[in-house]
C-alpha cells in the first residue's frame, strides 16, 4: 500500500471499509479518500491523486477506474458508515435523520446522469433560474457537538428527470421515491431503533408518510391549506353501508389561525441557538389525502425566528409535544450547512467524471469526506495538539470549533506525524517531507 501521509487515527477509520472492496480497489480508496482531505486545489480525480502523494504509483487510468468499473457499492459503504457514526456519536435513543436535494453544478451536456434543475441559489418567488447539473437526494444523520447540530451525509441517491430516464430507458423515480429507498435500507439496517426524519414541505407527502418503513416518523413542514378531517365516527347499532373512513372536515390551519376564538398558547423553544417563545395552535386530526385514516399532530406556529409569516408543522407521532415538533425541524437546517462546507471545502460540485457509473460514485465521495472529518475530530482530533495550534485573530473569537477548524486539525495532524516522527531517522527526512513540497506545489 502505498505511504499516504495521513494521520494514523484517520487511516484506522478508512480500514473499517476494508470489508466493502476487493485488495487492490481498497488501496485506490485508501489512497483517494486521504488524498480527498489533503487536497487545497480543485477536487478531481487527478488534483486527488496528486494531493496523496500517489503520481507514479500506478497509472492515472486505474484512478478513474476506480469510479467507473471497480466492483464495489455505493450503499454498502455508507451503511458502513452509518454503523461507525452511530456507534461513536448516537449510541441511543431516537435517531434523528434529514433527508433534502442539493444541485451539483455542471457545463457540459455529455456528463452523464445530467439534466436542467432549479437552482435553489439564484430563484426567487417570482423568477426561476435554472442550471444544468446533477440533483442529489441526501439522507443524513444528525448529532450534537460543542452546543451546535451536524448532519453527517451517509446515503445518497442521483435523481434523473423524466426525460433522461425516457431517453435512457429507465424506470423514472421522484426524488421522494428516493427518499424513501433511503430510509428503507437505514430502517433495515436499524431495526430496533426509532428514526425520526426531518424534512421540508418537499419531502412531507404521501409518499414518504404512506411507504415509510415501520420504525421511521416523518415530522417536517406542510400547507397552511391542507385539507384535515376528524377521525371515522363510530358505527351506529344496525347502520348499514361501508365504515366511514373520515369524519367531517376541519378548517384548515390556516383558516383556524384566523379565528379569533383560536386557542393559542405559548410555548418556549430552543432553536437555531437562541430560546424564544412561539406561539402555537395544535390540531390533531387525519391528513387523509396524505395519510388516510392515520392520526397526525398538526402545529401551527407564529412567530418563528426567521419566519415571516405563520408556519404549519406535522408529525407522524400525534403524542409528540409542540416544543419537541418544533425544535426538532430545526435540525433540518443542520444539512444546508453540510451542503455549503461539502462544496466549498471539499469540491462536491468539481469532479470532472462523465460516465454515469462514475458519476455516481465520485461526489458523494465529498459527502462521506465530510462525514468521516467530523467523526474523526468527535473521537480522536479534538484531543490531538493540533487543534489548539490554529492561529486565532484577535477580533474573531469561536465559542466552538467549526467544520474548517476540524479539517485544519487532522490536516495539521497528518503533516506534524509525518514530519516530526520521533523515531525516523534524519537520512529519511528528505523522503517524508518529499510529499509535503509535491502537495504545496500542486496547489500554487
Amino acid at each position: 500500500m502505498l505511504d499516504v501521509p495521513i494521520v494514523a487515527s484517520f487511516r484506522e477509520l478508512l480500514y473499517c471499509f476494508l470489508g466493502c472492496f476487493t485488495a487492490p480497489s481498497f488501496d485506490t480508496f485508501y489512497t483517494l479518500m486521504s488524498g480527498w482531505v489533503l487536497n487545497l486545489g480543485r477536487h478531481t480525480v487527478t488534483g486527488t491523486v496528486r494531493a496523496a502523494g500517489a503520481v507514479g504509483w500506478k497509472h492515472i487510468s486505474s484512478f478513474h477506474r476506480f469510479f467507473s468499473q471497480a466492483r464495489w457499492a455505493r450503499d454498502e459503504l455508507g451503511l458502513v458508515l452509518v454503523r461507525l457514526v452511530v456507534r461513536h456519536l448516537a449510541p441511543d435513543g431516537p435517531l434523528v435523520v434529514a433527508v433534502d436535494d442539493t444541485l451539483g453544478r455542471h457545463t457540459g451536456k455529455r456528463i452523464g446522469g445530467a439534466s436542467m434543475h432549479r437552482d435553489p441559489l439564484l430563484s426567487t418567488a417570482t423568477k426561476p433560474w435554472w442550471h444544468w447539473g446533477h440533483l442529489w437526494v441526501v439522507l443524513g444523520i444528525t448529532i450534537q457537538a460543542f452546543d451546535k447540530t451536524w448532519c453527517l451525509p451517509v446515503l445518497v441517491r442521483l435523481y434523473r428527470s423524466k426525460k433522461r430516464c425516457r431517453t435512457e430507458g429507465r424506470t423514472y423515480r421522484t426524488c421522494q421515491q428516493l427518499a424513501v429507498e433511503l430510509l428503507a435500507l437505514l430502517a433495515q439496517a436499524l431495526p430496533q431503533r426509532q428514526i425520526v426524519m426531518v424534512g421540508d414541505a418537499d419531502y412531507i407527502n404521501r409518499t414518504l408518510i404512506r411507504e415509510r418503513p415501520s420504525n421511521v416518523t416523518i415530522l417536517g413542514r406542510t400547507r397552511p391549506d391542507a385539507a384535515i378531517y376528524r377521525p371515522a365516527p363510530k358505527r351506529r347499532p344496525g347502520q348499514i353501508g361501508r365504515p366511514r373512513k373520515r369524519g367531517d372536515r376541519l378548517p384548515s390551519p390556516q383558516q383556524q389561525a384566523a379565528d379569533p376564538k383560536a386557542p393559542w398558547r405559548r410555548v418556549e423553544v430552543t432553536v437555531y441557538g437562541k430560546t424564544v417563545t412561539v406561539r402555537v395552535l395544535v390540531m390533531d386530526a387525519l391528513w387523509y389525502f396524505v395519510g388516510k385514516s392515520e392520526m397526525m399532530r398538526l402545529v401551527l406556529v407564529r412567530g418563528f425566528p426567521g419566519h415571516a409569516r405563520d408556519d404549519v408543522f406535522v408529525c407522524t407521532e400525534e403524542t409528540t409535544s409542540p416544543a419537541h415538533i418544533i425544535e426538532t425541524f430545526a435540525l433540518r437546517w443542520s444539512l444546508e450547512v453540510t451542503f455549503h462546507d461539502a462544496k466549498g471545502k471539499f469540491g462536491f460540485e468539481e469532479p470532472q467524471n462523465r460516465n454515469d457509473r462514475a458519476v455516481e460514485r465520485t461526489a458523494p465521495m465529498a459527502l462521506w469526506c465530510y462525514s468521516l472529518t467530523v467523526l474523526w475530530y468527535l473521537t480522536t482530533g479534538q484531543n490531538l495538539s493540533a487543534s489548539r495550534t490554529a492561529s486565532v485573530l484577535p477580533w474573531y473569537t469561536k465559542a466552538a470549533p467549526t467544520f474548517a477548524d476540524m479539517l485544519a486539525t487532522l490536516r495539521r495532524a497528518s503533516w506534524a506525524e509525518r514530519l516530526f516522527d520521533p523515531q525516523a531517522k534524519d537520512r529519511t527526512f528528505r523522503k517524508r517531507v518529499q510529499p509535503l513540497m509535491d502537495y504545496l506545489d500542486a496547489c500554487a
